[in-house]
């Protein structure tokens, strides 16, 4: 959809820019003041409006999102939560796993989206829908991909041969013997390198700091699945200095039900300052993966969302966002998300739905979709606080 979005405001590296973006063809096509619109553009104006380029969500089991959390906490290590957890006979698991593939993966994109995630890292086999019009934000489909050690098997057979196709795995998940030992394993296997992505890294020496660093490997944060599991996460403050560091959510299993919620988690941590934290969901991760650059600039994706202004500092204002308060998301220039009085003006009619209270248009029919997912897990997926926010 091509549309001119006047009188924005946005952060070009240092700098508070203010002016009019217009979206041809997917792409910001022009950046101005006082653009002029044309016949074949919608024309929408935003008074106190930040726009963002879309967030990168690095790490999200997207089938895994209809659950509540899980176990009886704390954990010694992921093992021990798995072998407690996972009871396919027993409910919600057994409801649950009864959910179309599909119709599971699209409430996890659904959870993404209405954070104004237009990227997400899928940590599980990749799946053909994952990459149809049909699923609402996109996902990293260059990568490899290994559970853990503790779950896998012949992971060194995973690991790619193209250096530059990120390897993911969660490792050094746990607060034992278990946990610390799994990096030194990593590396007796070779598989500590560049392209390594690993996933919660809570147990970790000053040695495997300095390995990582050495091996220039990167990280994943996900303090709130962290700290419901082991009432602790990763050292943030020594790794943020030496080693490239992304945020994940994490599924509802362990993690919170937004990744915006996940945002403020992680600033509510204080190891990490605002700025870091919104580089942790846009230009680190892009680093990690071999993606585009996340800006506001001409010849760029229109990944974009829109934001109100309750906080001068562009980041700060991001961290204290809720899912309610997204005007706009736009993947490739095509509207996802949007608030009720922005449909109206882009001629939307159809798939609204309740976010937190606020009424929200959607690119795909939510109501549908809840439907279809309690007809056959009845009553067990309100337990889930993400079913509960979308109404």
């Amino acid at each position: 959809m091509n549309m001119l979005l006047k009188g924005l405001a946005w952060r070009s590296g240092e700098k508070i820019m203010k002016g009019d973006i217009r979206i041809q063809n997917g792409l910001i096509s022009e950046i101005g003041y006082a653009l002029e619109p044309s016949k074949r553009e919608r024309n929408i104006s935003f008074d106190n409006h930040f726009v963002y380029p879309g967030l990168i969500n690095s790490h999200d089991h997207l089938e895994m999102n209809l659950y509540p959390r899980l176990g009886n906490p704390p954990y010694h290590n992921y093992i021990e939560w798995g072998n407690d957890t996972y009871k396919p006979k027993e409910s919600p698991i057994k409801e649950i796993e009864k959910v179309s593939f599909k119709d599971r993966l699209l409430w996890g994109g659904v959870k993404n989206l209405i954070s104004g995630v237009t990227t997400v890292v899928h940590h599980n086999p990749w799946n053909r829908f994952l990459s149809t019009k049909e699923f609402p934000v996109r996902v990293l489909k260059k990568y490899s991909w290994a559970h853990s050690l503790g779950f896998g098997k012949d992971i060194s057979k995973s690991f790619p041969n193209d250096s530059k196709v990120p390897f993911i795995i969660h490792a050094a998940e746990g607060v034992d013997e278990i946990a610390y030992n799994e990096v030194n394993k990593l590396s007796n296997l070779g598989l500590l390198k560049k392209n390594t992505v690993l996933i919660h890294a809570v147990a970790l020496t000053i040695q495997n700091i300095t390995m990582l660093q050495a091996s220039k490997s990167s990280i994943v944060w996900c303090p709130s699945s962290n700290y419901f599991l082991f009432n602790k996460t990763a050292p943030i403050r020594q790794l943020k200095k030496l080693i490239n560091i992304a945020l994940g959510s994490d599924s509802t299993l362990t993690g919170l039900s937004t990744f915006l919620d996940e945002i403020r988690f992680a600033s509510q941590t204080k190891l990490a300052s605002t700025t870091e934290i919104y580089n942790q969901v846009t230009l680190n991760p892009s680093l990690i993966f071999g993606l585009p650059k996340p800006s506001i600039d001409t010849n760029k994706q229109a990944d974009l969302f829109i934001l109100p202004i309750a906080h001068e500092d562009y980041a700060e204002n991001l961290i204290h966002s809720y899912s309610s308060d997204m005007e706009l998301v736009l993947l490739d220039g095509d509207p996802k998300f949007c608030s009720e009085s922005i449909a109206k003006e882009l001629g939307l009619k159809r798939n609204f739905a309740n976010v937190n209270g606020s009424t929200k248009w959607f690119c795909l029919d939510v109501h549908q979709l809840k439907k279809r997912i309690q007809k056959v897990t009845g009553n067990v997926v309100e337990a889930s606080p993400l079913w509960k926010l979308i109404d």
